[in-house]
């Protein structure tokens, strides 16, 4: 079977994340340089590539590309468009949840520059406590360059989640047209067992080339055992229709030797 899915993914403005983290990478050079850390020469090496950092820190892709999460949902993954839905939904599901979490953090990492902001204003002039003052301003310079860094973060993650929601709506619009229902469709169980017997087929191929026993009888255990499934739920023919020729030469190869 191939399955094809649409060959595009989310708009997503690289330029904006740039600009948002321009003044935050030369903010932080500003800094890291007047720590007396590093030579002259790499201080000044940092400031003239201020902007090529820059791009480098927004543009430097997070998670994977939209051509990856089609792999990940290709045929010999997910052989039926009902596996590629819920692998769909489940890492949709995943990047969903780590987005809900990552904006708890940023708005608990606000919190906190604001209280160092307050024990800033509550130091005297001792000289204790204008020492306690400048690791306070280092902190909060870093705490800053952190928050940038999960806004960028989190654009990464909604591309993540918009380009699965584009995946699933495609699939879902497939799965409706050849009549299957919601409560099908939102079952895992419901397409598994197909799913599962196709993956096998494929994955018995792997028996060409194994040398290890005992990666030879996993495959052929669980070749055999979704076989068995299949032939007693009564699948057997159709799902051979659906076999492509590596897999009919999987289901010949067991049918001969069973």
């Amino acid at each position: 079977m191939n399955h094809q899915l649409v060959q595009n993914g989310s708009n997503h403005s690289s330029n904006d994340i740039v600009l948002l983290f321009n003044k935050s990478v030369s903010d932080i050079i500003e800094s890291v340089n007047s720590y007396q850390v590093m030579s002259t020469e790499d201080a000044k090496f940092l400031q003239e590539h201020k902007e090529h950092f820059s791009q480098v820190m927004a543009k430097t892709h997070m998670w994977r590309t939209y051509e990856q999460k089609l792999s990940i949902v290709s045929d010999g993954y997910c052989p039926t468009l009902h596996a590629k839905f819920h692998q769909a939904i489940l890492e949709s599901k995943v990047q969903l949840d780590q987005s809900f979490y990552l904006a708890k953090d940023y708005e608990l990492k606000k919190i906190e520059v604001s209280e160092k902001y307050l024990d800033l204003e509550e130091l005297g002039d001792s000289k204790r406590d204008k020492l306690k003052a400048q690791k306070l301003e280092v902190e909060i310079q870093f705490l800053n360059y952190e928050l940038q860094t999960m806004k960028t973060a989190m654009q990464y993650r909604m591309k993540e989640v918009r380009d699965w929601q584009q995946i699933q709506e495609n699939l879902l619009s497939k799965m409706k047209a050849l009549g299957m229902d919601d409560d099908t469709i939102w079952s895992k169980d419901s397409g598994e067992m197909i799913s599962m017997f196709l993956v096998a087929l494929t994955n018995l191929q792997g028996l060409k080339t194994a040398t290890d026993s005992a990666e030879r009888n996993n495959l052929l255990t669980l070749a055999v055992f979704s076989y068995n499934r299949i032939k007693e739920a009564g699948l057997l023919e159709e799902v051979t229709r659906q076999c492509n020729p590596m897999q009919m030469d999987s289901l010949q190869f067991i049918q001969n030797n069973l």
